[in-house]
């Protein structure tokens, strides 16, 4: 009897199954992204067959090693939990940066056994690049502002055949809090945001600098590129002010500008969750800056709105994001765009798509969307649209964003702007 009629090895980056399951194969090797520290296993079996998943690496939540069974965490050779609300099992990949220094390699079992019928072993090999040859395109780096007193440890990319004789685009990229208490190392390692351009670059597509800078803690515990984390612990009145960090990255900025041939029509400016905020506000402080954005679960102050209205936008966010909840965020930044007649693209994960290490977690996916980098690529300031901007001529009458926002959306963001102290900013 066939003990399992059907396999799915499932990650972020992808909805289709990176097996293809043949009832004649009992072993599988699967190559992850870099930036993958999870997939969801999902068998169909015949139900007389007792189904045990176990995996030769431990998975500490988030990586480290203080378990909490609650949570699904497992040690190598334990038994791996069954989630209910994905309806699979979660193989967790080690993210301690010591599992970065080379690739990583996980063997997961999958013993379907019976009294009647016995075991059968299927066995899935998993391979995760490390990703230090892209890493090391990048220089390491640091600014010190005089007048914050901050050092910012920063990561750029030259492209290796770096030619003085024309003009680069820059890409700017704004890590989350995750990595506030990380070294910079950490940035390039957990996420694809900066690495991915730097590969397509020496490719010869979409050629470009890129600059990561770090925020680090300086004054305060809950120092950020905005007080984003302040405002959670109730200790700001806002999410939306910026905070010293964010004028000492666009201080970078311009060091960058006068020391590379950077073109300036082409600065693209990028973040995850609480860079997204980041850079949301930068756009705003800075409004004839960049030829586009891209904030990833993030959302705006909609009493600024207004000064988003000549920058290309694409947004991303998953719609179960549980830490950058949408209907306080992203819904409400919306209401304003499509209120003000700011157009935008979106685009909104559906649920369960992003399921490691949660929701929130879209960057996974949005970085390898080569759609979205060629977009931001093809964007640029320049002839009537610059001249307008540097006159302060409005544009006209925008096609509205996709997503139409219901009233009560609406009336948050009314709130929202009503709470909002403009004059702060």
């Amino acid at each position: 009897m066939i003990p399992i009629t059907d396999l799915k090895f499932l990650i972020n980056a992808s909805k289709d199954s990176q097996i293809r399951f043949d009832l004649a194969i009992k072993r599988y090797d699967v190559t992850v992204p870099t930036d993958c520290f999870g997939a969801l296993l999902k068998l169909e079996f015949a139900p007389e067959f007792y189904i045990s998943i176990r995996s030769d690496r431990d998975a500490g939540r988030f990586g480290f090693e203080n378990l909490e069974p609650e949570m699904g965490d497992y040690i190598a050779g334990a038994e791996i939990p069954y989630y209910e609300y994905y309806g699979g099992y979660i193989i967790r990949l080690d993210k301690r940066e010591s599992c970065f220094e080379h690739d990583l390699d996980a063997t997961v079992t999958i013993d379907a056994g019976s009294t009647e019928h016995g075991t059968d072993r299927y066995e899935i090999h998993i391979h995760r690049d490390s990703g230090k040859n892209l890493r090391d395109l990048f220089r390491d780096e640091s600014f010190y502002d005089e007048e914050f007193e901050i050092s910012m440890p920063y990561k750029l990319y030259v492209p290796q055949k770096y030619d003085r004789r024309k003009k680069y685009p820059l890409v700017v990229c704004l890590h989350g809090t995750g990595e506030v208490m990380e070294p910079i190392s950490s940035v390039l390692m957990k996420t694809q945001m900066a690495t991915v351009f730097a590969e397509d670059s020496e490719a010869g597509r979409n050629e470009c600098f890129v600059l990561v800078p770090k925020c680090n803690v300086r004054y305060d515990e809950d120092d950020n590129w905005t007080t984003l984390n302040q405002f959670i612990r109730q200790r700001s009145d806002s999410p939306f002010w910026p905070m010293p960090h964010l004028t000492v990255a666009w201080r970078l900025i311009e060091k960058i500008k006068s020391e590379y041939r950077i073109d300036d029509r082409r600065l693209y400016l990028t973040g995850i969750s609480s860079g997204a905020f980041g850079a949301y506000v930068l756009a705003m402080d800075h409004p004839d800056a960049f030829a586009a954005l891209v904030p990833v679960c993030g959302a705006a102050n909609p009493a600024r709105i207004e000064a988003l209205k000549h920058t290309p936008m694409w947004i991303f966010h998953s719609a179960d994001d549980p830490l950058i909840v949408p209907s306080y965020t992203l819904d409400p930044t919306l209401a304003a765009l499509d209120g003000a007649g700011i157009s935008y693209r979106l685009t909104r994960y559906p649920e369960k798509q992003v399921f490691w290490q949660s929701a929130h977690f879209c960057w996974e996916v949005v970085y390898k969307e080569k759609e979205m980098r060629d977009w931001m690529f093809s964007q640029r300031i320049g002839g009537m649209k610059q001249i307008r901007k540097k006159i302060g001529i409005s544009s006209g009458d925008r096609k509205k964003g996709h997503h139409a926002i219901d009233a009560e959306v609406s009336d948050i963001a009314a709130k929202a702007i009503a709470a909002a102290d403009i004059d702060a900013l």
